[in-house]
């Protein structure tokens, strides 16, 4: 473009300078100017006048973009290198500065003080209480646990010391989430959230308990069990569960969905237990004081009553006497050296009638099957192994039996100690005998599918099975036994139907199987005993394999 316009210059200059050049030498003839050609002239003239200028101007824009762009990369590098340089001066002298504005804010709140007691739940509060100021004051994660250290005094001070001993030459402190790992598994460690677990699982309303009372008591140990409060569902059938049983009844035709409404449903039903109740008494007292006004003057005194006794204080049992619990005698005979279960008087008190005594009074119960031949030989029970504690058991599930049991061999394995019944208990044997039984291991976890049950099971010496559950523990938890499929079906209300299928029945019916004790009884009664030796004939016999042969090989070779 430069190019052309300084060959269209060029040609202007020429021709003005050839005109003026022609007439110095002569005067050349007049000749008629071309107003056309004139006027082209300045229009071309003009027109790369005006590119030229348009050049221009776009030069200087590219020209004005450039050190514009230039003056904003200076602008972003000297930004950067201002950031750099405040964080720099931050990271030295910001966070002794923001712990301590961050701690004025903290202990403006009152946060709770940690010795290192002994109650693990102390333990879980101060961690519950001390989350709740951090959220409200919204503070990062980085400074909860420089925060939280001042709080720890006592044990919990010289637990913390140990374990800044343990992290010397760490750079950093631990995050939160570490800090409470650390803290639970000193002070509430897995096997306490568990027991705290089992507690929530066998948690009933008593007698003496409202149910605001139990509802409170409930709140506090769900939160050890989560997965089953989470469900709002779940939550209220197992608030249900453990509400009085006059209060469960007028409630079990209802579904709730949500623990609120069962709330509200028992505090409702035990209003209503409390009106009808003041309204006995007072039918009583009227009827009491109109007989008092009817009464003839002349009476006899009241007739004698039963002499009451006050309650042990070793045994907490009503009884005269010497409290045979402290003594360690025997409940049966009242002898020292052996207990109920070994006195040689038991057979005494199994094939004679019981009486109740002043030391003890016993209820009563049965147990139609012992052992599998008494399983086999009914339709109204289920067999088959289910954990028991976390431990596989062989279980039978039988209508029959009154109550649930465990046998002593498999109570050892729980290593737990059992309890003592209120009152000892004369189970009836399908052998027709009556056998005393005073222990208890209470609150047994039954694993079924998914779902855990709890059972109080009665010590009972057998040993074909591991447990017996009766009909107490199947009317609880709404089973029944289904005798063709052999399976146990729970129809629990508000939650969905659960099947246990039990082992399959015996594919021979023509072999007949009785127990070790059938056997000692048929002896006892005269029957013939034959004893079997198997030998197995399918192997060749050698000579190495017989006494005496063996030695003269020779001989019977």
């Amino acid at each position: 473009m430069r190019n052309r316009e300084n060959e269209v210059l060029a040609n202007i200059a020429a021709r003005r300078r050839g005109a003026r050049g022609r007439g110095v030498a002569r005067k050349p003839a007049e000749q008629t100017p071309n107003p056309a050609a004139t006027q082209a002239d300045f229009a071309g003239a003009s027109q790369v006048m005006t590119q030229l200028l348009q050049m221009q101007q776009q030069m200087q824009q590219q020209m004005q973009q450039q050190m514009q762009q230039q003056m904003q990369m200076q602008q972003q590098v000297q930004q950067q290198m201002q950031m750099q340089m405040q964080q720099q001066v931050q990271a030295t002298v910001q966070p002794a500065q923001s712990i301590e504005s961050y701690y004025e804010r903290f202990r403006r709140l009152n946060p709770p003080m940690f010795d290192g007691g002994a109650d693990p739940l102390v333990a879980e509060t101060w961690i519950r209480e001390v989350e709740k100021m951090f959220k409200a004051l919204q503070y990062l994660e980085e400074v909860k646990v420089r925060l939280a250290i001042p709080m720890l005094k006592g044990n919990a001070e010289f637990w913390w010391t140990a374990i800044e001993a343990a992290l010397e030459g760490e750079d950093e402190l631990p995050t939160w989430e570490e800090f409470k790992k650390m803290f639970y598994d000193q002070y509430f460690s897995e096997s306490i959230r568990i027991s705290k677990e089992n507690e929530f699982l066998s948690l009933r309303q008593t007698n003496d308990m409202t149910v605001l009372e139990y509802a409170n008591k409930f709140t506090k140990l769900g939160r050890f069990c989560p997965q089953m409060i989470e469900i709002e569902r779940s939550k209220a059938n197992r608030f249900e569960q453990g509400l009085r049983d006059e209060i469960r009844s007028r409630l079990s035709v209802l579904i709730f969905t949500s623990y609120g409404e069962a709330l509200e449903r028992a505090l409702k039903v035990e209003a209503d237990l409390k009106k009808s109740g003041k309204k006995r008494d007072e039918q009583k007292r009227a009827e009491t004081s109109r007989n008092l006004m009817n009464r003839p003057r002349n009476f006899e005194g009241p007739p004698n009553k039963k002499k009451k006794f006050k309650a042990c204080y070793y045994c907490d049992k009503m009884h005269s006497g010497p409290c045979l619990k402290r003594m360690g005698a025997c409940f049966i005979c009242g002898q020292p050296g052996h207990i109920a279960r070994d006195c040689p008087n038991k057979k005494k008190v199994e094939s004679g009638p019981s009486r109740p005594t002043d030391q003890m009074q016993r209820g009563a119960a049965r147990v139609y099957a012992l052992t599998r031949q008494d399983a086999s030989a009914s339709d109204r029970v289920v067999a088959g192994m289910i954990p028991i504690n976390s431990v596989d058991a062989s279980v039978l599930f039988d209508s029959g039996a009154t109550h649930s049991f465990i046998s002593s061999k498999f109570s050892a394995s729980l290593h737990l100690m059992p309890d003592k019944l209120d009152e000892p208990l004369l189970v009836a044997t399908p052998l027709k005998k009556t056998v005393v039984v005073d222990s208890v291991h209470k609150n047994c976890i039954i694993q079924i599918e998914d779902r855990k049950f709890l059972a109080d099971l009665v010590l009972l010496d057998m040993y074909d099975f591991d447990v017996i559950l009766g009909m107490n523990w199947l009317s609880e938890y709404h089973a029944h036994i289904d005798c063709f499929g052999k399976r146990v079906v729970f129809q629990i209300p508000g939650e969905q139907e659960i099947f246990y299928q039990g082992d399959a029945p015996t594919k021979n019916p023509s072999l007949h199987i009785i127990s070790a004790m059938s056997v000692r009884k048929a002896l006892r009664k005269g029957c013939q005993a034959y004893l079997a030796c198997v030998v197995d004939t399918t192997k060749e016999t050698r000579l190495e394999d017989i006494p005496i042969v063996r030695e003269y090989p020779e001989v019977f070779s």
